[in-house]
């Protein structure tokens, strides 16, 4: 009897209520909020309005993401100035033996990097000069004395890689090929001369018989003075830049002796190698 009477029941439920309790077809369930199309701008556009808030990947790359994670690219083109300390070994094919210790100043210039630097070089002889030095024979060389160097970098090849050991963060590494010219400078070759012959010798391209007659008394044994004011100088350098600014700078420079027969200098085809460490801002 009670059978019956459920039964019953049952048939008498409207069709919509059943309708109501069935699952939608998914054809026909609406979508989410966040798989909604894009909006058309009424021509058959795409909608542009939030562009402005997106941000390309690579730029993401290149700056803090978060705060757990830093950006690992030191762009050195964005840089003002950079400061350090040089120091080099000079090889000038001869037996006297010179070392630089000085300061320079960088900064980048429409794509290239230039520097400035001012260094002291210390000359100092060896046994063999001193033996040189009791024959009639000398050696072209040159005594202690300032450097001025100007000094323009073209980057060949550049990117970040990993540095080791691990401790150390992601590093930029900048080949480029320099040029430079240097000028030589001797305290106290200018001692008597004039304020007119102190002008022409400061610009000249050789010393003055004034200036090697001064600084005879301060050659080394065995040393016949170069006569070279200038010299011009081309190599090659590897800059390695840390994301906090700090930075080394190791290059090889070779003279090319294109301006020997204007400086009367004998001593060639010498390089020298470098080492510059420094802070750019």
């Amino acid at each position: 009897m009670i059978r019956s009477v459920l039964l019953i029941a049952c048939l008498a439920l409207p069709r919509t209520a059943l309708a109501a309790e069935e699952p939608a077809d998914e054809a026909t369930q609406p979508t989410r909020g966040d798989e909604e199309p894009a909006a058309d701008s009424g021509n058959g556009q795409e909608d542009t309005t939030l562009d402005r808030y997106r941000t390309p990947f690579e730029v993401l790359t290149e700056r803090m993401i978060g705060t757990a994670s830093r950006a690992v690219r030191f762009d050195w083109r964005q840089t003002r100035v950079g400061v350090g300390l040089v120091g080099s070994q000079l090889l000038e094919l001869n037996n006297f033996r010179s070392a630089r210790l000085g300061g320079f100043v960088r900064m980048p210039i429409k794509g290239l990097l230039g520097d400035l630097a001012i260094t002291r070089v210390f000359t100092r002889g060896s046994e063999s000069t001193e033996k040189l030095a009791l024959t009639p024979y000398r050696q072209a060389g040159r005594p202690s004395r300032f450097e001025l160097d100007l000094n323009l970098g073209y980057p060949l090849a550049e990117g970040v890689t990993t540095a080791r050991p691990g401790f150390f963060p992601a590093t930029e590494l900048v080949f480029s090929a320099n040029a430079g010219l240097r000028y030589l400078f001797y305290p106290g070759s200018l001692a008597g001369a004039s304020f007119g012959d102190t002008a022409r010798s400061l610009f000249a391209p050789t010393l003055s018989e004034l200036e090697i007659e001064n600084l005879e008394s301060t050659r080394l044994p065995g040393m016949q003075l170069d006569g070279a004011r200038y010299s011009l100088l081309t190599g090659l350098s590897l800059d390695v830049y840390f994301q906090s600014g700090g930075f080394l700078s190791p290059r090889v420079l070779i003279a090319l002796p294109l301006l020997s027969g204007a400086t009367n200098s004998g001593l060639g085809w010498w390089w020298e190698l470098s080492l510059g460490a420094g802070w750019a801002f």
